[in-house]
């Protein structure tokens, strides 16, 4: 009976750390979780936006007649499609490198703005940029106008 008295009093002293630990648990672990799996499929959208439109400005320059105009149509593609997913156009920038010429290759390079933490209804907190290109080689055979 002596050692089952001293016991119980340590006991009843631990009851009011579980509220105090499971505040802890859910501030601590659950609720950078939470933003990672919120945060994580706009990183990959971002990521996917960039390598589509790389792929679709350099195939739009490569098929114009000229090359400013080319460039301003794959432009306001990139520009298009990075409203489609919700982006405003200071969030996306474009840049073409090459020459339309018989054989030659045009490179299209499309940078996307990435928030580091996004919340709905709340904001974003820090960014980067990721980047993605694509070259596409002008037809050997092509005529141009």
């Amino acid at each position: 009976m002596r050692c089952l008295s001293r016991v119980v009093p340590r006991l009843r002293r631990q009851e009011g750390y579980v509220a105090l630990e499971l505040a802890l648990g859910l501030g601590v672990l659950v609720l950078p979780l939470t933003v990672m799996v919120l945060t994580f499929p706009t990183w990959v959208e971002r990521q996917s936006l960039a390598r589509s439109a790389s792929q679709e400005a350099a195939r739009t320059v490569v098929l114009a007649d000229s090359w400013d105009q080319g460039m301003s149509e794959a432009t306001a593609l990139v520009r298009q499609m990075a409203a489609n997913d919700g982006l405003a156009s200071a969030e996306v920038s474009v840049a073409f490198s090459g020459a339309l010429a018989r054989g030659s290759s045009v490179t299209a390079s499309v940078s996307v703005t990435v928030p580091g933490a996004s919340l709905p209804l709340i904001g974003s907190v820090g960014a980067w940029s990721v980047s993605a290109s694509d070259t596409e080689q002008v037809d050997l055979y092509r005529s141009f106008p």
